[in-house]
Formats: structure tokens, C-alpha cells, sequence
């Protein structure tokens, strides 16, 4: 009867890693579809010119909490999936990474840009979540000033939708792409020599 060996600290780390990339390509394959649908139902709502903008404060008012929830939960995985994926542990080697244009550096900046823009934008979703009529006293909308509010917000869910697109497909066109699991085969090679080298280096 063959006995399995023991798994060690080690083994499991490299699991987990594995099991958390996986996770994270699924992530990000979601994540770029879904702020492609939400820019997409917002110019829809929008219309031509942002002509209805009190159409979209109407409509998107109950889909803007949830969304823009959804949208940072899912820009998190992804942001610490990509950063996962190169070598943090030493920052020349990362540096060197975004300067020879990586895809993993190259992702992890753009999600982690995406993620800075996204919570910039949190009050005006907070505000449109709160949406009522100017006409009404509560009211924290001015008439005359949707257009205004609402643009900077829409070229922020552009440029996010823009961002999460471009750092999936470079993380798509090398999935097993992983600079942290590299990090982790060397330092098991350097701490376990094999026997003959460790022979010599003892002789």
C-alpha cells in the first residue's frame, strides 16, 4: 500500500495560490463584461447627448448602490489577484516589470487605477441612489444641474469599463502567468538543494 506524502506548509500556500488564480481569472472574465453592460445601460438611459438625463436618474436610481457595490467588490478580487500575480517581494524586480511592460504589472496598475476611480465616484452614486425630483424640498438635485453632476461620473464608468477590458485581455492572453508562484519554486529549489549539490557544498 503506497503512502501519500504529508503535505507541507508549503503545498498548501501553493494551493491556495492556485485556487485564489483561478478565482481571480473567473473575476476578471466577469468583472469586464459587467462594466461593459453598466456603461452600456447607462448610455442607454442616458440618450443621445445625455438628452434624458432625468431618465437615467429615474431609472438607474435602484441599480446605482447595488452596482457601484458590486462593481468595487468585484475591482478588489481582481486588483489583488493581479497584484498577486508579480513579485512584490522585490520591488526591482517589480519596478523592472512595469517598465518592460509586464501584462501582470501592466494589469495590476490599470486595476488598481480603476479601483482609485471608482471610489472617487462613490458620493455622486450615493447621490443618485438618493435621487428625487428638484421640484421636491429634500431634494439634494438642482434643476438645471443633472447634466453637470452626471457627466464626470459617466466618463469615470467609460474609462473603468475601458481599464477592466484592456487588463482582462492581457491577463487572458497569459493566464498562467504568475510571477509569486515562480518566487515560491525557487525558494523551495534554493532551501532544498538536491542531494549531489548538497555533497559538494559540503565537501
Amino acid at each position: 500500500m503506497e503512502m501519500k506524502a504529508a503535505w507541507t506548509t508549503r503545498d498548501v500556500a501553493l494551493s491556495v495560490h492556485r485556487g485564489f488564480r483561478t478565482i481571480g481569472l473567473f473575476t476578471h472574465g466577469f468583472l469586464a463584461g459587467y462594466a461593459v453592460w453598466n456603461i452600456v445601460v447607462i448610455y442607454v438611459l442616458a440618450g443621445n447627448q445625455l438628452s434624458t438625463v432625468s431618465n437615467l436618474l429615474q431609472q438607474y436610481k435602484t441599480l446605482a448602490y447595488p452596482a457601484q457595490c458590486l462593481l468595487y467588490l468585484l475591482l478588489a478580487i481582481s486588483t489583488v489577484s493581479a497584484f498577486d500575480r508579480i513579485d512584490l517581494a522585490k520591488a526591482s524586480v517589480a519596478v523592472r516589470g512595469f517598465l518592460t511592460l509586464d501584462p501582470a504589472a501592466i494589469a495590476s496598475f490599470m486595476y488598481f487605477a480603476a479601483l482609485v476611480l471608482s471610489l472617487s465616484q462613490q458620493m455622486t452614486s450615493d447621490r443618485i441612489n438618493l435621487y428625487t425630483p428638484p421640484s421636491e424640498n429634500s431634494s439634494l438635485w438642482t434643476s438645471g444641474a443633472e447634466e453637470q453632476i452626471l457627466q464626470p461620473w459617466i466618463v469615470v464608468n467609460l474609462v473603468i469599463a475601458l481599464l477592466v477590458g484592456i487588463s482582462w485581455l492581457f491577463l487572458s492572453y497569459q493566464p498562467q502567468l504568475d510571477h509569486s508562484e515562480e518566487l515560491m519554486f525557487n525558494a523551495e529549489v534554493e532551501e532544498f538543494p538536491p542531494p549531489d549539490k548538497e555533497a559538494k557544498v559540503s565537501s
